[in-house]
């Protein structure tokens, strides 16, 4: 089997997710919108669900990837938060259906899928949370911020704007990118 064929199902599952939902999409859909056979979809996923959880894998890793990488390219504090805030920004606009599946099925409330969400979560706030700690140990930042929560807040700041400029079909603009690095930072600040 073909690795394409493997993305062409993940691509299209995308679109159809952001469009439709996940509850209202089905693997004939999907399959009919990749070009691929129903028994090509099982031979990579065992079933919907399954095929979701690798999204959401996929997704959260090539995110956490990206930010790590670029926040690695600096050596401050105050540059890395800007730089994992800037790269999730990038991300957003790159992978805008993506984004919209991610934030749209995993935030609802009694969504099934928290549990296998909370554990890739963790890994994407390592970054914000080790330069959080970083900043900490430096002076920088407050000492009485707990950095898992810091990231988790920031992430939702920056989750939330994006989705807005999403949902409304623009582009993030540099300015909004700007405004959440001052705020985050900000709050960041031993003041």
């Amino acid at each position: 089997m073909s690795i394409n064929k493997k993305n062409s199902i993940l691509i299209a599952a995308i679109n159809i997710f952001a469009k439709e939902g996940y509850d209202n999409a089905s693997v004939d859909e999907i399959t009919l919108k990749a070009n691929a056979a129903k028994g090509t979809f099982y031979y990579y996923f065992k079933s919907k669900d399954d095929l979701f959880i690798s999204l959401i894998s996929t997704g959260i890793d090539k995110l956490s990837k990206q930010m790590m990488e670029e926040s690695d390219k600096f050596s401050a504090p105050i540059d890395k938060v800007g730089a994992i805030i800037e790269s999730q920004y990038n991300f957003f606009n790159d992978n805008n259906d993506l984004c919209k599946v991610l934030l749209s099925e995993i935030w609802r409330f009694e969504s099934k899928w928290k549990q296998k969400y909370e554990p890739k979560r963790d890994k994407y706030v390592h970054a914000m949370r080790q330069a959080i700690i970083q900043g900490q140990s430096l002076g920088t930042f407050d000492k009485e911020i707990d950095p898992k929560s810091a990231s988790i807040a920031i992430f939702g700041l920056i989750a939330t704007s994006a989705l807005d400029q999403i949902v409304s079909n623009n582009k993030i603009i540099s300015e909004t990118t700007n405004m959440i690095k001052r705020m985050a930072i900000n709050s960041l600040l031993v003041i």
